[in-house]
């Protein structure tokens, strides 16, 4: 009787799974930013959150400046502090990131002093070979993206 009662525990053991793995830092970005995606670049706590997302806040200390006065649109990461020298850093994964997922940002330019990194929305259509814009359109694109930049 002890034998069957503890076959059955084994039995039940081995049929449950356990936890589910956590998403991967792609996926985690990927649904973030889709979450946070915006038609309007003047929608402030979305592009702030998009911006971390996109890794920007990972990189140093800076202050965001949106240009809606006028198009095209721009905004504009400033930072007063960044771990590592400017022109050892690719800004393109990042801005492209923001491109996307804003969709009515233009140009995105990031300073340090008075070293200039600039990527526009043709600029990044071109890298990635399809409209930049479908990144804030197609979760699936987005999703790829994000993981593309992982490995």
């Amino acid at each position: 009787m002890v034998c069957a009662m503890l076959l059955g525990v084994v039995a039940l053991t081995g049929c449950t799974t356990g936890p589910e793995p956590a998403p991967s830092s792609a996926v985690s970005q990927a649904d973030s930013m889709w979450q946070s995606r915006t038609a309007h670049l003047g929608e402030n706590s979305k592009v702030i959150a998009l911006t971390a997302d996109a890794g920007f806040g990972a990189m140093g200390t800076q202050t965001l400046t949106l240009h809606t006065e006028s198009t095209p649109y721009a905004l504009t990461v400033a930072y007063t502090a960044l771990d590592k020298p400017f022109n050892t850093v690719d800004f393109t994964p990042q801005a492209t990131l923001l491109l996307g997922t804003i969709a009515n940002l233009d140009r995105v330019e990031v300073t340090a002093g008075t070293d200039r990194f600039a990527l526009t929305s043709t600029q990044a259509s071109a890298n990635l070979g399809f409209d930049v814009k479908e990144l804030g359109r197609n979760k699936d694109k987005l999703l790829a993206y994000s993981r593309s930049l992982a490995d």
